[in-house]
């Protein structure tokens, strides 16, 4: 199972991105930090990581 986590784009606006297998990352290779401020912010998401996790799920 995939995680989200609402962290920065490149631009530095909120979106959530998906979290790697060992949380540590992002599937777009975002390192997750901590920002309880960022929580719920925003409904975008980030294109790439949804890109990969689309792949992920078609590839089982």
């Amino acid at each position: 199972m995939h995680e989200m986590w609402c962290g920065a784009d490149t631009s530095g606006e909120p979106v959530w991105h998906v979290l790697t297998a060992d949380k540590a990352s992002t599937l777009c290779g975002v390192e997750k930090r901590e920002d309880a401020r960022r929580q719920h912010a925003t409904d975008r998401h980030c294109f790439p990581c949804m890109k990969t996790f689309q792949t992920v799920v078609e590839s089982r």
